[in-house]
């Protein structure tokens, strides 16, 4: 992580990308979107997942435009 790309919330991605955050969590869980660092323990009670925002324009730089994935 660079030390200045800021940290995203899913919800903030949900807005910016305009999809839900179950279909983020999808393209995570397919291998088709950047994984998220967890924050905190990874014991599904006490995490938080962020993304890197620098890493999500990577990759909205690097899709091919009009697919769906």
């Amino acid at each position: 992580m660079t030390s200045r790309s800021k940290l995203l919330r899913v919800g903030e991605l949900s807005e910016w990308l305009a999809v839900s955050k179950s279909t983020i969590y999808k393209w995570v869980d397919l291998g088709t979107f950047p994984q998220p660092l967890v924050l905190g323990e990874d014991d599904g009670r006490r995490s938080a997942s962020r993304w890197e925002e620098s890493a999500v324009q990577e990759w909205l730089d690097n899709r091919r435009r009009g697919v769906q994935e």
